[in-house]
């Protein structure tokens, strides 16, 4: 019997149908401009109708859900309401999975959807002790020590890496703090860094030939421009200070590392590796960096393994 999964994002909800471990079909929506989730879930319940339709199944085992946003997975409740959706904390969504399919709901935050996808089924097979941080528009963090998910007291441990300080006087982060890792370099962030930086007069970017991403700043970086150059190592020193303090804080046996950034893991793994190396205090043994290999399913593929293991 299977389970249906989605990996609810800011402009589109991924959904996977999940047989025995195996990803057996996919698809993804457009999420309406409506703030309210409630005007979603007719939408929701067609796609899932559909997929199993199409795939001959008449029973489900279980449905996950991954959400941008801090999760109590215990009680299968959001604890922050969720810009795109600010009415889903108010809504029995476990009750709504067993009225509509007579199935157990599986809940989780998307970083931490995507590590145990990762753990189970990508770059974290084999290690029971990971930490998976995903640097894109934002930067988030999950940890799993001997083989269970951290979550703290109130489901925070290990979630809000793209929120720890690295800089006590840096730039201002839209959750309000001062000098987060996401403030200091992520993709929202790109622009303002790329403007305040020296050299910026005068840039292809200024001058807007280049668009202010990551994909431009690692090829220019690549070609040997040397403001892309010293943007593209000063955001990748912030990475590193940042994953140090998540080997230092949960001394995992690998990082995964997963986001749009990684299409430049050929750059990224090797600089801060070496930095991780001769800065861990584990020099024996230090936490390996790897690449996400399941970068776009991770979060479907793990909440698809959460919701098998849940019951009513």
């Amino acid at each position: 019997m299977p389970v249906v999964a989605m990996d609810l994002g800011g402009t589109r909800i991924k959904f996977g149908v999940i047989d025995e471990g195996r990803l057996v079909s996919t698809a993804s929506i457009v999420v309406p401009s409506s703030e309210h989730f409630a005007a979603v879930l007719p939408d929701i319940e067609r796609q899932i109708d559909t997929m199993l339709q199409e795939g001959g199944y008449n029973s489900l085992q279980g449905v996950g859900m991954a959400f941008p946003t801090i999760v109590d997975s215990d009680n299968m409740k959001l604890l922050y309401k969720y810009v795109k959706y600010n009415d889903a904390n108010d809504l029995d969504l476990k009750g709504w999975a067993r009225d509509r399919w007579n199935a157990p709901l599986a809940m989780e935050n998307d970083a931490r959807a995507a590590l145990v996808g990762e753990w189970q089924y990508g770059a974290g097979q084999g290690s029971d002790n990971l930490v998976m941080i995903t640097i894109g528009t934002g930067v988030g963090s999950a940890a799993l020590m001997n083989g269970q998910l951290l979550k703290g007291t109130n489901y925070l441990a290990g979630n809000i890496g793209g929120h720890q300080i690295i800089r006590f006087d840096g730039e201002r982060c839209n959750c309000g703090n001062t000098g987060c890792l996401e403030s200091e370099a992520s993709s929202w962030a790109l622009p303002d860094i790329l403007k305040k930086h020296p050299g910026y007069a005068g840039s292809a970017y200024d001058a807007g030939a280049e668009r202010p991403d990551f994909e431009a700043v690692f090829r220019l970086a690549g070609a040997g421009d040397a403001f892309s150059l010293s943007v593209r190592n000063r955001c990748m020193d912030v990475w590193f200070n940042g994953i140090l303090n998540l080997v230092f804080s949960f001394d995992p046996e690998k990082v995964i590392i997963g986001g749009g950034v990684m299409h430049s893991a050929d750059v990224i793994l090797p600089y801060i590796q070496h930095k991780i190396d001769h800065a861990s205090w584990l020099p024996a043994h230090p936490a390996r960096l790897v690449a996400a290999q399941q970068p776009d399913w991770a979060g479907v593929l793990g909440a698809g393994y959460l919701a098998s293991r849940t019951t009513f």
